[in-house]
Formats: structure tokens, sequence, C-alpha cells
């Protein structure tokens, strides 16, 4: 290994490797149907959480409202943001993720910025009416940097929205081993790829949350970063109406799993 590999390797750190392991995911990161949101059901429902966590109306929209999606990935979010009438900014860390939302977004009133989560140096104070990001909290690897950023970018009143879950949940329940086991009559699970889920866990094992993240300790440290108003949504009606178009076997995989939402102001 020459000098320059070795200095290479040593300045790659878990950042790198969280970036690496989303940007090998993204070309098939929408056929998942816990990723890809559904026309016809998830929409709708997407549509319903949004306005829930925004205080609107059951038909109000977002005209005139800016927002930022973190972690927009391939920009499912961002799509149903910009559905309601916002003006989106998308940002994430993969430029490979970045490319197919600015694909995916041509002609909606949507940017996108290769940005961190933890450091958002290219926006300004104040700005945006509303943050919203999915399954991103718990790979944090500085999540009090990541709140302050965002605390900060947010306008007075403004409100965060993070729908995530507890990927180092307990030992399942009863009734989720009964639903894997129909699921697995139904539709045998595909067997991953072992060195993506060795690199799964390996990450998992690093992060900030690598003891889970729990809606109580989430609540706890969007507090010390100065939000407040910390209220969790349901939603079961994400997982199980708006997932109806996807199979019996990954619905009663998927509406079990320790999936939460969280709004602060």
């Amino acid at each position: 290994m020459t000098g320059e590999e070795t200095t290479l390797l040593a300045n790659y750190g878990l950042k790198d490797e969280i970036r690496d392991y989303w940007s090998g995911r993204a070309a098939t990161f929408d056929d998942s149907p816990s990723h890809r949101i559904d026309e016809e059901y998830g929409m709708p429902e997407w549509h319903r959480l949004i306005r829930q966590a925004c205080g609107l109306e059951p038909f109000g929209n977002l005209a005139g409202h800016q927002v930022l999606d973190i972690a927009c990935g391939t920009g499912e979010v961002s799509r149903m943001l910009c559905g309601l009438g916002a003006t989106v900014t998308g940002i994430d860390f993969s430029e490979t993720m970045l490319a197919r939302a600015r694909r995916k977004l041509v002609g909606q009133a949507w940017r996108g910025l290769l940005c961190d989560a933890e450091a958002l140096a290219l926006l300004p104070d104040a700005h945006f009416d509303l943050v919203v990001t999915r399954h991103l909290v718990w790979t944090l690897t500085d999540p009090m940097a990541a709140f302050t950023e965002w605390r900060r970018v947010l306008k007075p009143g403004g409100r965060i929205l993070i729908v995530d879950g507890n990927w180092v949940a307990p030992k399942k329940s009863i009734l989720q081993r009964v639903r894997n086991g129909l699921a697995n009559l139904l539709e045998p699970a595909e067997e991953p790829d072992r060195i993506d889920r060795e690199r799964h866990f390996a990450i998992l094992s690093r992060v900030a949350y690598a003891g889970g993240l729990t809606p109580r300790k989430l609540e706890q440290d969007l507090r010390r970063a100065g939000f407040t108003e910390c209220r969790l949504l349901s939603v079961h009606r994400l997982y199980g109406r708006g997932m109806r178009n996807a199979s019996l076997a990954q619905r009663l995989r998927l509406t079990g799993a320790h999936r939460f939402a969280f709004v602060a102001s």
C-alpha cells in the first residue's frame, strides 16, 4: 500500500462509510415499499400526515411554504411536499441519490443541494417554515450538531417532522413473530446480501443511537437543542392503508416494525 493510499484510508471515516453505503443502494432504493411512496394509497396518507404535523385543515396545502427535506434520497418525500404546493429544497450528501431525485423532480418547485445534514453551511438562518426528514436520525453521528443546525434554519415558530424508527428494537413481540411467520409462508423473505448486511450492522453499531432511537430519547435531545411542543404522531395509517398496493407479506413485515413520527416546533 502506498503512502497516499494509507492517508486516504486513515481519512476515511464513519460518515464516508455511511455515504458510500447509501450511494450503493440508490439504484434499488425505490424498489422497497417502505421507501417508494405509492401514488394511489401512499400519497394521500403522507399528505394527511404532513397536514397534521403543520396544523393544516384536511384539504389545506403548503403554498407559500419553504420546506427543507433533509436526506432527501431519491426524492420521494420531496415529491409529496411538492404535491402539496411547497417550494422544496432537498439535501443529501450522496450525489448518486441526488442525481435520481433531480431526474424524478424535473419541472417541480424543487432544488437539490449536496450537503451534510449535520452542517448546513449552504443554508441561511430562519429560512424554512418546515423541515422534514425520513429514516435519517438513526444514522446521525452527532445528533446535537444536527438538531442545532435544523433549528437555526427554521423560521420562528417553524416545525420539524421526523419519520423514523427504532431499528435496534428489543426482542420481537409474539404478535410480530406471528406476523413474520405468516409473511414467510405467503412469500419467503429474500435472503439479504451478506456483505450488505454486515456493512449495515457495522454502521449501526457505531452511530450515536447505536442503543436504539426511541421517541423518548429523541424528544430529550430535541428539547436540549431548543425545540418545544414535541409530540408523537401515529404512523398506523401510513404503513397500513398507505401500503395497500404492497403484497400482504410485505405489509405484515413492515407494519409491525418499531416506526414512529415526531413533530416539534
